[in-house]
């Protein structure tokens, strides 16, 4: 398609590059963050196409496009790119100059309305924060009781309000009572992270749900916050830190697990009998830079025949749950889970397991869609099978 010279702002261009860095303008289009990328594999999707659109200052084709929405925020293109260009950064901006011209993805409008109105994006009242932990009764309220906990349980809204996935964040509290670490969470105070809301393009809301976060977790009294959600840790840990400091230190639960097995403070001793294999989580593997830890853990559970799939680590497919692409074209995002699901197939396990609230739930999804055999299971599920009641 032809670029007439009225389109190009290139003032705009000036614009992303003082507010994210120049680096979307090295982009030569070599194509190799095309043949990985996740979303380009089930649409017309491009990576590289709106890299070039921002060079050129294609406002008006970038904001009328449905490209920007189409991206998982894997970060796939970012590791393959051989000139190191930032284009989850790129495209987070593109997102918001977007929102701010009037040109938001309407698909997404209940997410953040419900965000803005209920401080979740699951349309749920603050007291539903509570029904996940409801039977438990070694669980502490530290919003009422700071100080009164070993770690404080920050769950993330999608294990909140799904029930499905009760069941992994009760596993939580099981298999660290069973080290003797009492477990605190913020109940109905606890709030959305804010990454789903910074993904499709308003800054200006994870800002404010950021600060009251960060006050709540400094008020908590823990020294350490453990996290299910790899979307969740890699906002807080990551995202936050132009907005304050977060003094308790910050950990994925499997990566507490793996110490507490490591130091002998937890024992597993009862065989699970599975063949198993792991999908990498995106927000956890690519961002988080966290690959061993769940390796370390699932191979310490008694009964464990592990495989490996063929993409795995920071080469992992993504699951297609993330970036908003799930509320704005959940077929999709479906379709890449299916596709993952193939590949752990091939591996001859039984199981799938991750360690990701979101790649749990769209795992779940894929499995039904393509009727697959697998059963999907989180990391913390199966070492709670090792613990002798």
């Amino acid at each position: 398609m032809a670029i007439k010279q009225d389109e190009m702002d290139l003032e705009f261009s000036k614009k992303l590059a003082k507010e994210i860095g120049d680096s979307f303008q090295k982009c030569f289009q070599c194509g190799t963050c095309t043949a990985r990328c996740p979303a380009g594999n089930v649409s017309q999707y491009r990576v590289r196409k709106l890299m070039r659109m921002a060079q050129l200052g294609l406002k008006e084709r970038i904001f009328d496009s449905d490209e920007i929405w189409n991206c998982t925020t894997c970060s796939t293109c970012k590791i393959l790119c051989p000139w190191g260009v930032d284009t989850v950064s790129t495209i987070l901006r593109l997102r918001a100059e977007a929102v701010d011209a009037g040109h938001e993805n309407k698909k997404h409008d209940p997410l953040v309305k419900s965000l803005q109105s209920y401080d979740n994006p699951w349309l749920q009242p603050r007291s539903a924060r509570r029904k996940w932990y409801k039977k438990l009764d070694n669980v502490v309220d530290l919003s009422k009781n700071p100080g009164e906990a070993d770690v404080l349980y920050y769950v993330g809204c999608t294990a909140t309000f799904d029930p499905r996935l009760w069941n992994m964040a009760q596993s939580v509290v099981k298999v660290l009572g069973k080290a003797g670490i009492t477990v605190g969470v913020l109940g109905k105070e606890e709030k959305c992270c804010g990454g789903t809301v910074r993904g499709v393009g308003h800054p200006d809301i994870f800002e404010g749900l950021a600060k009251r976060n960060i006050e709540d977790f400094n008020k908590s009294g823990v020294d350490t916050i453990i996290f299910s959600c790899p979307g969740c840790l890699n906002t807080i840990m990551n995202a936050y830190k132009t907005i304050g400091e977060i003094k308790p230190r910050m950990v994925h639960v499997v990566e507490y697990v793996a110490e507490l097995l490591e130091e002998g403070k937890l024992k597993l001793d009862k065989d699970v009998g599975r063949i198993i294999t792991y999908h990498d989580p995106c927000h956890l593997g690519k961002h988080c830079e966290v690959f061993d830890p769940p390796r370390d853990v699932l191979k310490a559970i008694p009964g464990v025949e592990f495989k490996e799939m063929d993409f795995i680590r920071e080469n992992s497919w993504c699951c297609g749950a993330g970036g908003g692409v799930k509320t704005a074209y959940p077929d999709r995002a479906t379709e890449l889970a299916s596709n993952r699901l193939k590949e752990a197939e091939d591996t001859g396990a039984d199981t799938i397991t991750s360690a990701c609230s979101f790649c749990y739930q769209n795992l779940l999804d894929g499995i039904k869609q393509s009727d697959s055999k697998l059963e999907m299971k989180d990391i913390m599920e199966i070492v709670a099978e090792a613990i002798e009641e």
